[in-house]
């Protein structure tokens, strides 16, 4: 559990030294006096201000001994460039308990980095158990990077996870997972 806390905060520092490092590296030509503005297209990309992102969600996944089909989709919009804003939900379905998942969350993607973005983002969660169990909370953060080809990115990042109101003499109040993800830009 150190080893992955310790790769997440690692994974958070790369983040910011990688966007700091790029924002620094950066050269501004010479000022030139124009006659005519042509409007070019935003360097962000499909990570530009007022850009939206959906999203659709389908694996597999293992939890109170037993394995779930998971279904679920998400909505984002870019409030400034590299910064989203979201809402997620997911259901874990086909055995029992059978439990759905909502998660408003926030993402910074390092845009202006070449081929590999870095990402790192926020969640609070909430999700919904079938009876007799209770619902619960939860919050967390994600790292990870994003690499690039054409319109199309694959994500390799850590989650990590922590339950409010829980037990710890019962459960294990947190929980930090790895997780994959393929991005479409069209």
């Amino acid at each position: 559990m150190k080893l992955l806390t310790t790769l997440l905060v690692f994974t958070l520092l790369i983040c910011l030294g990688s966007a700091v490092w790029a924002q620094t590296t950066q050269t501004v030509p010479p000022a030139q006096e124009q006659t005519y503005q042509i409007q070019s297209p935003n360097p962000a990309g499909p990570f530009a201000k007022g850009s939206k992102r959906a999203n659709i969600l389908g694996g597999m996944g293992s939890a109170y001994g037993e394995t779930y089909l998971i279904v679920g989709g998400g909505f984002s919009y870019f409030v400034a460039d590299g910064l989203s804003v979201g809402l997620a939900g997911e259901g874990w379905i086909l055995q029992d308990p059978t439990f759905w998942k909502v998660s408003p969350e926030i993402l910074y993607t390092f845009w202006k980095m070449k081929r590999f973005k870095p990402y790192a983002g926020a969640f609070y969660r909430k999700t919904f158990m079938s009876d007799p169990y209770d619902n619960y909370n939860s919050w967390g953060g994600r790292a990870g990077v994003a690499y690039q080809k054409g319109g199309s990115f694959v994500s390799l990042g850590v989650v990590h996870e922590m339950y409010l109101d829980c037990d710890s003499e019962l459960w294990d109040c947190s929980s930090t997972y790895p997780e994959m993800s393929f991005w479409f830009s069209f």
